[in-house]
């Protein structure tokens, strides 16, 4: 597979994929592209941070390994049965997780979801917007890169993007931010650094983000990947819409 910057063309092969990431890839504001022929694609990947979709011809199911293997913390997202098929026939170590797909509320309860955005019994611990400060910090660690990761630089962050942190003497301890943006939404990023799971955070950065989305116009969506990423989003309204199937590499065989 080579790089393509021809979304038009590539874009019809995810059709019916619903995930917001392709939206923003689609408006060009997200993710690299990758296919078997630039002009008349049959197999296509986009690489969006962790994520790697892919559609069209399982057969390039090798290709699309290629492009994701030196990334450890890949998650694979495939258009079709075909494709979860080919990546895990591969023998490199590619298992099935469980993810799980959302609906938002109608209307969103913002008088219950602000109360939710209280981090007022913390002391000692500030909720804020994502500054250049947290921008640094969210880089340095594997936990938080998802927060901004997918942007350039600060600057383009701050202008397209926008994230809702707690923070600890100055350090960054969780968030909620935009995983990705389109037009009309973003896709949320939730993650609590490990030293201050189980303390209720996640839930608070979380009210504080839909909220400022709610204030902004936006659509948040909200793919959970695990029960308790579901158990944080009902908080707030969503109800699961589906499971499905993504692909990841096994954490006791992951590829160098």
């Amino acid at each position: 597979m080579v790089k393509t910057d021809n979304r038009k063309a590539l874009m019809p092969l995810f059709e019916g994929f619903e995930d917001s990431v392709l939206i923003s890839c689609a408006e060009g504001r997200t993710g690299i592209c990758h296919c078997d022929d630039p002009d008349a694609p049959t197999a296509g990947v986009i690489e969006a941070g962790d994520f790697y979709f892919t559609a069209g011809d399982p057969a390039f199911a090798r290709e699309a390994f290629e492009i994701a293997k030196g990334n450890s913390e890949a998650v694979f997202m495939p258009a079709s049965e075909g494709w979860i098929k080919a990546l895990t026939g591969l023998g490199e170590g590619i298992i099935t997780t469980t993810r799980y797909r959302t609906s938002p509320p109608e209307k969103y309860d913002i008088d219950k979801i602000s109360k939710l955005a209280d981090v007022s019994e913390f002391a000692d611990y500030k909720l804020e917007m994502i500054s250049d400060r947290y921008y640094a910090q969210a880089l340095e660690a594997e936990w938080s890169w998802a927060f901004v990761g997918n942007f350039l630089d600060y600057k383009d962050f701050s202008e397209n993007a926008f994230g809702c942190c707690i923070t600890h003497e100055g350090r960054l301890i969780c968030a909620a931010s935009c995983y990705s943006v389109y037009s009309r939404g973003v896709e949320v990023e939730i993650a609590t650094h490990p030293d201050y799971r189980r303390k209720g955070l996640a839930t608070i950065a979380g009210a504080a983000f839909i909220a400022e989305c709610v204030r902004r116009g936006l659509r948040p969506h909200w793919d959970a990947a695990n029960t308790m990423s579901l158990k944080i989003a009902s908080k707030f309204g969503y109800t699961l819409k589906e499971e499905y199937t993504a692909l990841c590499f096994d954490e006791g065989e992951k590829s160098d």
